[in-house]
């Protein structure tokens, strides 16, 4: 998820390991065992467009990872903290390792794909059962982190505030998963009634909430993409037929980085021509309004010099505008 979210979440975590011996060092240090995966993205830049969608999320966000930076990041935070807290680096790293194995789970839940079983695998896991950002999720979190530290480590609210409010945001997300079960029988029967014959689906939350997603049918030649509210009165019925044009990119179906970007869009991909030239966008992610001509979240142009194929992402802003956002907050009320 979101950077914000990861960090509260440590901080969370932090909190409910240590907070009745740490107090606020330890809603301090877990937010820092919390942001530390996310840090790979100073990295993602000394790699090209596509590599680093790879680099994000890989290594920091496998299964491993939290083994390695805990007792790393615990022995120096026992150094530092060792002369006046009486809290021992075992206790340290307990708090370190539960903040950095929490953040890539969260993110499993998401659509982008997280490199879970790196180094030994390089299968990307998304279950696509929670928007990047839910502010549903986020919020409480927030509330709660900072109503409590301005209360005694010791206090018994205290402790119930953290542990009740970590016990309702876990239950919001296995609450995602039951929602995602029915959002896709929801689809199933769509595309039924609409006749779309389709080879395989996806289903996927938009941002803000669990209530507005999105579903990709693929079909011969391209996809039909639709939108569902939890509180729309009826069915999807409304497609967009949205066509993989691969045949203008058969030119390069031997370039190994657009092998790793269609990889990466797990095959549900639009290729386009607009004013700036040939594009692929993954569709997975949507667009930046719910308008036909809003520009695609996930976009990557294609340009050739000398016969040499170069894949740069659209630097055009994905700010919303005033309009666009009324809009799509409307959508998420259903109708």
């Amino acid at each position: 998820m979101d950077i914000a979210t990861q960090t509260v979440l440590g901080a969370a975590v932090g909190e409910v390991v240590l907070g009745k011996k740490a107090g606020n060092k330890a809603i301090l240090w877990g937010a820092v065992g919390g942001i530390i995966p996310d840090l790979d993205i100073f990295i993602t830049p000394f790699f090209s467009d596509v590599d680093g969608l790879f680099v994000h999320r890989g290594f920091s966000h496998s299964l491993v990872f939290a083994f390695i930076l805990a007792p790393i990041l615990s022995w120096l935070v026992h150094k530092i903290h060792r002369k006046k807290s009486g809290i021992s680096q075992f206790e340290w790293m307990k708090l370190i390792f539960m903040a950095a194995f929490t953040h890539p789970i969260l993110d499993y839940l998401t659509t982008y794909g997280t490199g879970a079983f790196l180094p030994f695998s390089g299968y990307r896991v998304e279950f696509s059962t929670v928007a990047i950002v839910d502010v549903f999720y986020t919020i409480p979190l927030i509330l709660v982190l900072v109503t409590i530290m301005f209360m005694n480590r010791a206090s018994m609210l205290r402790r119930r505030l953290i542990v009740g409010v970590v016990i309702l945001t876990t239950l919001y997300l296995a609450g995602t998963v039951g929602n995602k079960i029915y959002i896709n029988s929801v689809f199933e029967k769509a595309f039924d009634k609409e006749k779309i014959d389709y080879n395989r689906y996806t289903t996927s939350p938009l941002p803000l909430s669990n209530f507005l997603w999105m579903g990709i049918a693929e079909a011969q030649g391209g996809y039909y993409v639709g939108l569902f509210s939890n509180f729309d009165n009826s069915k999807p019925s409304d497609f967009s037929y949205i066509p993989r044009n691969e045949a203008l990119i058969e030119n390069f179906s031997d370039d190994e980085e657009l092998k790793n970007l269609i990889r990466f869009s797990k095959g549900y991909y639009h290729v386009g021509k607009d004013k700036d030239g040939l594009y692929l966008a993954d569709l997975r992610f949507g667009k930046m309004g719910i308008s036909e001509n809003s520009d695609y979240v996930f976009k990557f142009y294609l340009v050739t010099s000398d016969g040499k194929l170069t894949i740069r992402q659209s630097e055009r802003s994905r700010n919303v505008d005033g309009s666009d956002f009324a809009a799509f907050i409307q959508r998420i009320r259903g109708i």
